[in-house]
């Protein structure tokens, strides 16, 4: 490691030299082929993770693609996030295999030194619509109603067993919204990082 510079720092100087060609817009990273349209606005650079399988494939001689999560995000303070994005049905053992997945090709790409980096810097984020994920019985008066105290709430539900996932491969697990991701996530990281905020 060279003298003066965190890990961090370095890993990040390292995921640049490996991935920077596929630094895209958190929106550009969101969108959804089957809809064709966009789960969020925001102009935040991620690296679009679904373009890696392909080199990672081909540079370990695989015989198939791995899976992997929509897109990583490393803040200014150093945490990284891996997005997923779930315009439609969601498969617990297919959010789990993108997750393993990912962390696994980080590895072997030299991009983090083990999975114990994974456990302390890694957060993991599902972005899922909720007008197609329903959690209570439709009805106009019950989702408006649920929709108003979740409001009031402001919290997150935790969704699809995720955060068994904590302290194991993951530093935090969420399930978001796409009206929570935009409160709890992109406006703050756009605010950090000096830009027009995304509401």
């Amino acid at each position: 490691m060279s003298k003066g510079k965190s890990m961090t720092e370095e890993i990040i100087q390292n995921l640049r030299e490996a991935l920077i060609k596929h630094e895209c817009t958190l929106k550009k990273a969101s969108f959804d082929k089957c809809s064709v349209s966009y789960m969020c606005e925001s102009k935040l650079k991620v690296i679009n993770f679904d373009k890696i399988p392909k080199e990672y494939s081909k540079e370990k001689h695989l015989p198939c693609l791995p899976a992997s999560n929509d897109a990583l995000y490393i803040s200014k303070d150093g945490s990284w996030y891996f997005i997923e994005f779930k315009n439609g049905s969601i498969d617990r053992a297919d959010l789990f295999r993108k997750i393993y997945d990912s962390i696994i090709m980080l590895l072997e790409l030299g991009i983090i030194p083990d999975f114990d980096f994974a456990r302390k810097n890694i957060s993991y984020i599902l972005v899922y619509n909720s007008d197609k994920y329903p959690k209570i019985q439709k009805s106009e008066s019950r989702e408006e109603n649920f929709s108003y105290f979740m409001r009031l709430a402001k919290t997150e539900e935790k969704l699809f067993e995720v955060e068994k996932l904590e302290k194991y491969l993951l530093k935090e697990t969420h399930t978001y919204s796409k009206e929570l991701f935009n409160t709890k996530f992109i406006i703050p990281m756009e605010s950090i990082e000096g830009m027009a905020v995304t509401r």
